[in-house]
């Protein structure tokens, strides 16, 4: 708002930024005509909103000279505050836009095996739906995930079993059979299911202690006082899959960990499932972009 000294009152009047506008208009026509085409109003209205100003203000702010008016010295001084305050109202509204386009862009961490599943849907349907906003995504184990989005280094995870985290919101996605990921062509792929005593019985490379996943499998295994025997745990689910599928060692993995046209078949263990969430920071804003996303993904899973 600018902020005049009426004479009349000795008080305080307040030009709204419309009024600022206008009057801005006609001051640089020096026609009220002219300056009501360009502001798209009649003339009329225009004059009429000239006249409140100078009566509010108590101001003699034009003088008349045939079709044309002049601004007197009082007229080229509040023109002369009115444009400064346009200016910053501008430069206000520029900051705000680049502040919402900064929330155009989305920080993701997605765990890899819960992006076997997420990243073609992110990278391709909402890519499609939504190219205004940028994805940037990291691909943490779970735990680590689940550790960004406290320390709000990014915006949403993607996890498997967040459970325990109190300042985290966690929506529900979908649950998944873990399974035991075995080459296609051996025996074991044809079974509807395997227990996990008979998995214990079998060499295992699994993903490393800080997966959410292995540390659930672990828990298992010793809730049932069996030893596995795992032969190595990598960082890299790539490298899982690839010591799998030249029969080195199985892996035990959430079914949706294992690519269905891939030379791997995923066998579920019975009594065995993992829960996947949509993970944000509890009490923290969840903006458009991200409003957007999270209910694509809701449509993709939870309404199944």
């Amino acid at each position: 708002m600018l902020y005049a000294e009426s004479k009349e009152t000795k008080g305080e009047y307040a030009m709204n930024i419309q009024q600022m506008q206008y009057y801005a208009e006609v001051c640089r026509q020096e026609n009220v005509t002219k300056a009501a085409a360009i502001l798209h109003m009649s003339q009329s209205t225009l004059s009429l909103a000239m006249k409140n100003i100078e009566e509010d203000t108590g101001l003699n702010l034009f003088r008349h000279v045939g079709r044309n008016i002049q601004l007197t010295e009082d007229g080229q001084a509040l023109f002369h505050e009115v444009e400064g305050m346009l200016k910053q109202v501008k430069r206000f509204e520029a900051n705000v836009k680049e502040i919402a386009k900064r929330h155009n862009r989305l920080q993701l961490a997605i765990p890899s095996q819960i992006a076997t599943v997420i990243l073609p849907l992110l990278l391709g349907e909402f890519h499609q739906l939504h190219p205004e906003i940028q994805l940037e995504i990291t691909e943490p184990a779970g735990g680590a995930a689940l550790d960004m989005v406290e320390r709000e280094e990014v915006d949403i995870a993607f996890v498997h079993d967040a459970e325990g985290r109190p300042n985290l919101s966690l929506r529900k996605l979908s649950t998944w059979p873990v399974c035991m990921c075995v080459p296609r062509q051996h025996p074991l792929a044809q079974r509807e299911c395997i227990s996990l005593a008979e998995v214990s019985t079998y060499p295992l490379v699994l993903l490393s202690r800080n997966f959410i996943l292995t540390k659930r499998v672990l828990a298992e295994f010793e809730k049932h006082k069996l030893t596995p025997q795992v032969l190595h745990y990598s960082p890299n689910l790539s490298s899982v899959w690839n010591i799998v599928g030249r029969g080195i060692a199985f892996s035990v993995l959430t079914g949706n960990g294992i690519l269905p046209d891939s030379s791997l078949a995923a066998v579920p263990i019975a009594g065995f499932e993992q829960k996947g969430f949509i993970v944000t920071k509890k009490g923290r804003q969840i903006y458009a972009d991200e409003r957007s996303l999270i209910d694509f993904f809701k449509q993709k899973f939870v309404a199944k």
